[in-house]
């Protein structure tokens, strides 16, 4: 049975891979830097030392990562304190249900803790949560399965009865390695076919998850 599910943050419960690849090219365009969408996309899923690796190999040791990014992060507080925290499709649905069902849920983001949290209050998510499992807070990253494993120790579950909500390349493969159910819903990335071979379902939004775990669970129970 479906006894906790894992959410991924950005992309996933949040629209905010689309906001910080408008955020990247806005600091890139006011510090004259080439922040380029290839560049862009290779972030995704990459926890904060990852994404300090990839920028430096990019545009060299000698410009100021940690600058960047601050300069990124205040124009996207900007656009959030403006227009708020964008909300996926059916988020707070589905949370609803799995609050009413006792099914605990967790965050598990390779976004750094402070920020994470931050975002996830702010959007009025953060009291469903029963862990919040963050990038700085595992040695390995996605695609690894060790942040999903560690999720569902924190909700007291064994990973094969979780389900994973991704919507990345790098988490869809950590997905798939925990050894729970796995849910890919598309974002801002197209993953390639092979990626996607094993995975539980693939859907169009959170809304349609709901059904699938009344239909998984009552069928587990009658057998």
């Amino acid at each position: 049975m479906v006894r906790g599910v894992i959410f991924d943050m950005d992309g996933t419960m949040f629209d905010t891979e689309h906001l910080s690849t408008v955020t990247w090219r806005m600091a890139g365009e006011k510090l004259n830097l080439d922040i380029d969408d290839r560049l862009i996309e290779s972030f995704r899923g990459g926890n904060p030392a990852q994404i300090r690796r990839l920028f430096s190999e990019a545009l060299g040791p000698d410009v100021d990562y940690e600058y960047v990014k601050e300069v990124k992060h205040e124009f996207f507080e900007m656009l959030t304190k403006r227009d708020g925290i964008p909300i996926k499709k059916g988020l707070f649905e589905l949370m609803d249900y799995l609050k009413e069902e006792q099914i605990p849920m967790a965050v598990a983001t390779s976004t750094a803790h402070d920020r994470a949290v931050d975002i996830i209050r702010r959007a009025g998510a953060y009291e469903y949560l029963s862990a919040c499992i963050c990038g700085d807070a595992v040695e390995k990253s996605k695609p690894e399965p060790d942040i999903f494993w560690k999720a569902a120790e924190e909700l007291g579950c064994r990973p094969c009865e979780c389900l994973v909500l991704e919507d990345s390349t790098a988490g869809v493969m950590a997905g798939k390695a925990a050894g729970g159910y796995i849910i890919y819903i598309p974002d801002e990335t197209d993953i390639p076919e092979e990626i996607l071979d094993g995975i539980t379902a693939r859907m169009g939004s959170l809304l349609e998850v709901i059904d699938w775990i009344k239909t998984t669970n009552t069928e587990i129970r009658s057998r």
